[in-house]
This record gives C-alpha cells, structure tokens and sequence, in this order.
C-alpha cells in the first residue's frame, strides 16, 4: 500500500454522508426562496390567506427537514470519523508489531508517539467536521447556481465572473501554502519530541543541574513553532483577502445588472430581490471553500505521518507454526543495520540443546545483535540461521518467541500490578502458579511486605521500584513463560550486591534444563559455561571453556586479565 492508496482507503466512499448533506443544503435554500416569492405576491397584492399558509407551512416543514438531515448527516459524518480513527490506531499498532527493529532505530518514541496520539487525531477531525465542511461549501454553490440560471441566466453568469480569478489565486499560492505548512507541521513534531525528552529525562536534567539549559532548548522550540504558526497563517491571509475581494465584486455586479433590468422592467422584484440574496450565499460558500483548504493541507500531512508505518514496508511473508526447541546454528552468517552502519561478519557458531553459553567482548561488539538475530528482531542478511534445523526468517515472531524467554539489562515493566505484569509470562495463569514463580525468582517477600503486595501498581515502566526488583519481577515472567531457550543480556549490570546474589539464585532456577545463553561483562560469572564465544568488531575471535581460551585466545586472556585486576582493587579508607 502505498500513501495514495492509503488516503483513498481513509476518505472511502462518501454516497450517504453527503446525499444527506445535499438534502440538508437543499431545504437550508428552501425558506429563502419560499420568502422572497411570499413578500413579492405581498407587494404586488396578489396573495390569499391559503397562499400564506402554504408559504409558512413549507417554511416551517424546511426548517424541520433541514434540522434533522443536519442531525443524520453529522451523526453519519461523526460516526465514520470515529470508526476510521479507532480502525487506524488499530492497523497502526499491527502493523508495527510485524515490522522488525530496524524501523525503530530511524523513528524515535516521541515521533511515533506523536503519529498514533495526535496525527490520527487529525484525521478524524479532518473526517467529522473538515470534510463535510468542504462538502457543503462545494455543494451549495452549484446548487445556488442552478437555481439562479432558472431564474435569470444573465445574473448568473455574472454572478461567477470572480471565479476564475479566485481560482487563479488559489493556484499561485498553493505551492507557497504548502511548503509553509509543511514547516509548520515539522516545527510541532520537533516541539513535541523536544517536550516529551524533557519530561521523560527531567531526574538526569535536575541531577546535573541543567534545568536552565534544557529548558532554556524546549522554550525556543516553542518560540520556534508559534513563528512557524504565524508565518504558515500569514502565507493563507493574503490569498484569502484577495479571494473574498473578487468574489464580493460577483454580488456587487449582480447588485448592479439587477437594478439596470429591473429598472428597464425585463425581471420582476422577486427575480431581483432572490438573486442577490443567493448571490450573497454563494460568495459566501466559495469564500469558506478557500478558508477550509487549510483542512486538506493538514489532513494531506497527517497521511504522510501515518504512512511512515503503514507503508513501511514488511519482511516476506512469514509462517506462522510452532517451532522446536534444540541446537540454535549460525553458518556464514552476515548481517548490517543500515548501509555503512555496524555488521555482523562469517558469523559460523553452534550452541547446543540444553548448553550454558556465554558470549563475551567489548562494548558494541556484537553480542546483543546475535540475540536479538535468535528471538527474530532481524533477519541475517545472508547466511542461515536455524533452531532445531528449520531456517527462523521463515517463521514470524509469534513462533520464535515461544521458544525464547529473555532477561535484559533495562527491564520493561508496564503501568499495572505487579501480578499482571509478572502474568504476561504465560496466557491465563493461576494466582498459584504467579506466586510460585515469584517465590522461585526471589521476589515473593519484597512483594508480600507490600501494602498492596501483589495488586500493587508499579508505575510507569516500574518507577515505584528499585532495579533489582524489577529485574526479579523480569524473571519471575520468564519462569512462569517457561522457554526451553534463555538469553540473559547483561542482567546482573547495575545491582547491588544483595540483590546480585538473589538475581543469580533467581537465574538458577531459572536456567535448569534450557538452553542458556548469556551476555555478560563480568568473566567470573560465566567461567563455568560449556561455551564461551569471544567477540570483537562484529566477529568471532574465537569459542571454546574457560580454560581453553585462556591457553589459546590472547585476546581473552588479556580481559580475563583485566578482570582480575579490577576484582582485586581496593579503596584505601
């Protein structure tokens, strides 16, 4: 789908929303129409009392009419909008979940945040009150000038003279519109990822004192925005003036042409009386279609926003079917996140059923690429990768995950109890089973003393609570998920020394009889491993136990070497 197409699918089709508010304009000209012949028989003395309550009666059925296809065709219009709106979020939302991580690197959180929240928002605004705005405005001028050719084509035709000059303008300044727009809208998504930083970085901000500085950069994105704001309403200002000017000169030409054949007595009273007020309707609307041409530039925008995810293309069609647990094999593999961005190299490695493995290198050396290239975040770019035999790029991440449990460094914890959030580890789980898994991952007692215990909401992303626990909580999720395969990325980093000793209690039941694989930066915890695989600049130096790697991989020994000398460090008291 491409973002044509996807606007066409957002507008869709339009027949009852606007036959109803054709019918709604139609009944809205009726009561003018129906009065100015009522007071042109009054002065020329020709109406009866039958007639009068025949001009009243179809005035008031009108008024009604018009109330009520007003009502439908908003209620219509609104319903639609609505519809679209919760059907976008929707599609958005599946659609991003099928798209791999590479997307996420080029769009940030406050970007996408920003398409799914307001962008859409728009839309629907663009839907409910944009569009039958636009309708109407266009509607009502063609039928006001079908009915003035009835009644004198000579003024009608007169009366449009202005059009082609208003269209004209509208030409000329489309471009400058646009572009002003386009800036507009660029402003307020950097204003608003700029604010969203802010709020979500304000500990770090207030810790380095640098409220001034910071706040100093989200005010003069603001003061950016609103000059963007005035500049965009400034390129739509003049434009519109011009246009009102040659459209009123339609009604004053009208105005002038009525009264010359009206004075040489070629049209009635009524037949002069009507066309200027119809006249007058009709600049109106042709006035409010170049004012609401604002709505389509915004509406054009939001479904270029929208179309970054939706048209983001997805990988080949995956299958969808329960994989195997066993041996997890790399051969020949290579893989890149971007052009000129960091590669995986001959990546050739074997990690047996049921193996403590430990991956082990610097910092960007490749190690969390490889695990996030076994839970399926990517595709490799060339080479095979397959569990059990079967090659995974040809299977979605809903049959991967299902094999794969995962510890991180920086746990993710939702804005909801503590149950639930440990509950997510496994469809329909008991109470039981919750506190069981808990209680194996060392977290029970913390959550037991409190007030709440396991109802007790975590905040967001588990502010309430400290790193070692939410790191427990993690596991707990990963115990009752109960995946034959395990990556444990960095988990131990940045605890304290109690709640170390309780992670790797946690971590050992949570890795019996699965296949375990495991970054880490501290060499003392993985010196028991069956593999050790060491990295540097996206390849493998070289794999094999402890004690194998310290005869043969220089490179290992000098870390293991620099481990030591940390491990032995002393603070003088």
């Amino acid at each position: 789908m491409n973002e044509k197409e996807l606007k066409k699918q957002v507008t869709g089709k339009n027949f009852l929303p606007n036959l109803l508010l054709t019918l709604k304009i139609v009944f809205d000209l009726i009561p003018q129409v129906l009065l100015v012949l009522m007071i042109s028989k009054l002065f020329s003395k020709e109406i009866t009392q039958p007639h009068f309550k025949m001009f009243i009666t179809g005035m008031l059925i009108s008024f009604i009419l018009k109330a009520v296809f007003n009502y439908l065709a908003t209620k219509t219009a609104h319903d639609r909008a609505f519809g679209k709106l919760t059907e976008l979020r929707l599609a958005i939302i599946d659609h991003l979940k099928k798209l791999n991580l590479g997307f996420f690197k080029k769009h940030n959180t406050g970007e996408l945040t920003s398409i799914i929240e307001h962008d859409v928002e728009q839309v629907e605004i663009y839907l409910a009150h944009g569009l039958p705005e636009i309708m109407s405005a266009s509607l009502l001028p063609t039928l006001v000038f079908i009915a003035m050719l009835f009644i004198d084509y000579r003024l009608a035709l007169i009366m449009i003279a202005g059009v082609p000059l208003m269209f004209l303008v509208k030409q000329l300044s489309a471009e400058k519109m646009q572009k002003r727009f386009q800036m507009y809208f660029s402003r307020e998504m950097k204003m608003r990822e700029d604010m969203m930083e802010y709020v979500k970085n304000i500990s770090v901000i207030k810790a380095f004192a640098k409220e001034e500085s910071f706040s100093g950069q989200t005010l003069a994105s603001a003061r950016s925005y609103v000059q963007d704001v005035k500049k965009s309403m400034g390129a739509v200002t003049g434009p519109m003036v011009l246009i009102d000017i040659f459209m009123e000169a339609g009604t004053v030409a009208v105005m002038i042409l009525g009264s010359i054949l009206l004075l040489h007595q070629n049209i009635s009273t009524a037949q002069f009386i009507l066309p200027v007020i119809l006249s007058s309707v009709f600049v109106s609307a042709i006035s409010k279609t170049a004012t609401l041409h604002h709505f389509s530039i915004v509406f054009t925008e939001k479904i270029k926003s929208i179309a970054k995810i939706l048209c983001a293309p997805l990988s080949k069609e995956k299958i969808s079917e329960q994989l195997k647990p066993g041996d997890i094999e790399f051969t020949n593999v290579n893989f890149k996140y971007e052009k000129d961005g960091f590669a995986l190299q001959d990546i050739n490695l074997k990690f047996t059923e049921t193996g403590l493995n430990a991956l082990v290198g610097p910092s960007g050396c490749g190690k969390s690429t490889l695990a996030n290239l076994i839970m399926g975040f990517w595709d490799v770019d060339s080479g095979l990768l397959t569990i059990s035999g079967k090659d995974i790029s040809r299977y979605d991440t809903d049959s991967i995950s299902t094999l794969i449990g995962s510890v991180q460094q920086e746990v993710i914890l939702f804005n909801m109890s503590i149950f639930e959030n440990i509950a997510i580890g496994k469809a329909g789980a008991s109470e039981s089973e919750v506190i069981e898994a808990a209680k194996k991952a060392r977290c029970h007692d913390f959550i037991s003393a409190l007030p709440r215990g396991y109802n007790t909401k975590v905040g967001e992303m588990g502010v309430k609570l400290s790193g070692g626990e939410k790191q427990r909580i993690s596991i707990a999720r990963m115990i009752l998920k109960n995946a034959p395969i395990l990556i444990l990325d960095e988990a131990m980093a940045a605890v304290d020394s109690e709640n170390e000793k309780l992670i790797n209690e946690a971590v050992e039941e949570l890795r019996k009889n699965k296949t375990v694989i495991t970054i880490a930066h501290h060499l003392n915890t993985i010196r028991n491993a069956d593999q050790i695989v060491v990295m540097d600049k996206g390849r493998i130096l070289d794999s094999g136990t402890h004690t194998e790697l310290i005869n043969r991989c220089p490179f290992y020994k000098e870390m293991t070497d620099a481990q030591n000398k940390v491990d032995s460090w002393n603070v003088a008291g």
